[in-house]
């Protein structure tokens, strides 16, 4: 069964998802709603309340429109809108006066006739967020999955970024790689963690091997350019979220996300759905506004959420004259809410390295007493401790004289 939950109670869509045999869909604007109740295969029921402060002329045509279609709507007035609850009662639709999520899900199970399965184990979500192309955000997203598969840690990396899938190359990944994408042509019905397992790609490359390190797994989309009927809508990628978070066998789920973060604000969704959001943030003037944009963007949508976004710095390219401390002391004043995770040097030499090697082989692989690599354990150590994961393998150490000696070779 499919249901459209249009509200913004907190932790209202969360606790929904214990409720069996559900797809959910939870667009964020009325036009996405409108439009999944035009569409040929209209979703089986609709709820809305005030939460939005949606004006009740556009809330009588919605629930027109649903019932016009066929569809069962669930109308819950607690808060401007509570002056209408009679109207609404008298239409004869189901209605309901209550703030608190777990009686409003209890509610909508008791009228779907759906029986709580207790509370799906979601594995922690950690999207990497950009407000513009080429800051790093692939980068980073490569970094981290090898920083904790050498913590001892399964990972699933989800390439969202279908328009310039750069996790394709980065690790190799062939074309005969499944994709999710024909997963959610299949419709909601599919997007459960049953479904989704035959389309994680799972290479020999990112197993443990005889060190004892985790795994890393892949969430493909596109292997090539980006074409306008592999466009993803909003409210599909969000069902397919909560498919993805409930996959079992995972310590974390790594989202790569596109930048337009205003037609496809995923990272976004990942905040309110109690997820983290990581933002490399170089220096330079351009790429700082950028991240401010989307700290504003963040601000606005998900602002009881903001201490759950971090700054992952990164050191400035030649001729940048911003420093890291600089911009850091900017931000920590602008968004003192945002906490630094730290700050990831360059390594041009070890980068080009990676990327001229014939398969795939990571940059902590080729230099494994740098900087570089010392301080990727140092980050994902902190994103451990953040996020309150327990790594089975123990930081690697890298001794202050193994550090010189990798500076002496590189010279």
């Amino acid at each position: 069964m499919e249901l459209v939950i249009f509200s913004a109670l907190e932790g209202l869509h969360v606790r929904a998802e214990a409720l069996r045999d559900l797809a959910l869909l939870t667009p964020s604007r009325l036009d996405q709603v409108q439009r999944l109740l035009s569409s040929e295969q209209p979703p089986d029921a609709i709820y809305l309340d005030d939460s939005r402060s949606l004006p009740l002329p556009d809330l009588w045509r919605t629930t027109a429109l649903a019932q016009q279609m066929g569809v069962r709507v669930f109308i819950n007035l607690y808060g401007p809108a509570r002056s209408a609850l009679n109207d609404a009662q008298s239409s004869g639709m189901p209605t309901l006066s209550s703030g608190d999520p777990e009686a409003v899900v209890a509610w909508l199970g008791a009228q779907l006739g759906l029986a709580a399965g207790g509370q799906a184990a979601r594995v922690p979500v950690v999207a990497v967020g950009a407000a513009k192309g080429g800051i790093g955000k692939t980068f980073a997203t490569c970094v981290l999955a090898e920083g904790l598969r050498r913590r001892g840690l399964r990972v699933l990396v989800w390439d969202s970024d279908i328009s310039n899938p750069g996790l394709v190359p980065a690790f190799r990944v062939p074309s005969s790689a499944p994709s999710y994408l024909h997963l959610i042509q299949r419709g909601p019905a599919h997007w459960n963690p049953g479904d989704i397992r035959p389309f994680v790609y799972a290479p020999d490359s990112t197993r443990g091997g005889a060190e004892g390190w985790g795994q890393i797994d892949f969430l493909i989309g596109s292997h090539s350019v980006a074409r306008a009927e592999l466009d993803v809508r909003l409210p599909d990628w969000q069902g397919f979220f909560t498919g993805v978070a409930a996959t079992e066998g995972y310590d974390l789920v790594l989202i790569d996300t596109p930048p337009d973060y205003l037609r496809r604000p995923y990272a976004t969704h990942v905040l309110q759905q109690g997820g983290t959001v990581i933002l490399p943030a170089p220096p330079g003037a351009r790429e700082r506004m950028g991240v401010g944009h989307l700290l504003d963007h963040f601000r606005e949508h998900a602002p009881d959420r903001l201490d759950q976004c971090l700054l992952l710095f990164m050191e400035p390219e030649r001729g940048v004259t911003s420093r890291v401390s600089e911009v850091a002391e900017l931000f920590a004043r602008r968004y003192p809410q945002v906490q630094a995770l730290g700050t990831l040097p360059r390594s041009p030499r070890l980068a080009s390295m990676a990327d001229e090697h014939d398969g795939y082989v990571s940059m902590l692989d080729l230099g494994p007493h740098s900087a570089f690599s010392h301080a990727t354990h140092q980050i994902t150590d902190a994103l451990c401790t953040r996020i309150g994961l327990n790594p089975r393998l123990p930081m690697p150490r890298i001794s202050a004289w193994q550090r010189w000696m990798a500076q002496v070779k590189a010279a």
